[in-house]
């Protein structure tokens, strides 16, 4: 087996493990945590979740909807943030923005001396 095979595997373990399993176990591991040390050992909250399976169905259903709406904010307020800052720390996508203005500079001379057209109009 050649090197490639062994880096293939490694990187579907990696995704496995990282956004499948991990999360998962991260859930279980969540509810079993918050449950024996804060549920246990309040009454007022070991009277609304009198068991861990009831706990168990208040977290399936209010965690996926908290999940999706702070993902939906990502999504409208930062994820452009994000993107942008991205972009600014690697060189190389740094390297095409800068090289992009230029040409996109260029371009502009070229449709102001007329050697061009400008469709964009």
């Amino acid at each position: 087996m050649d090197e490639g095979w062994f880096r293939r595997r490694w990187m579907e373990f990696r995704w496995g493990h990282g956004t499948y399993l991990a999360f998962f176990l991260n859930g279980v591991n969540f509810v079993l945590i918050v449950y024996r040390m804060l549920i246990d050992y309040v009454a007022p909250l070991k009277a609304i979740f009198s068991s861990l399976r009831v706990f168990v169905m208040f977290y399936l259903v209010v965690y996926p909807l908290l999940a999706i709406s702070v993902g939906h904010w990502h999504r409208k307020k930062q994820l452009a943030i994000d993107a942008s800052l991205q972009v600014e720390a690697s060189p190389y996508a740094m390297e095409n923005y800068e090289r992009l203005k230029r040409i996109e500079t260029l371009l502009n001379k070229m449709i102001e001396r007329g050697m061009i057209d400008d469709k964009s109009k």
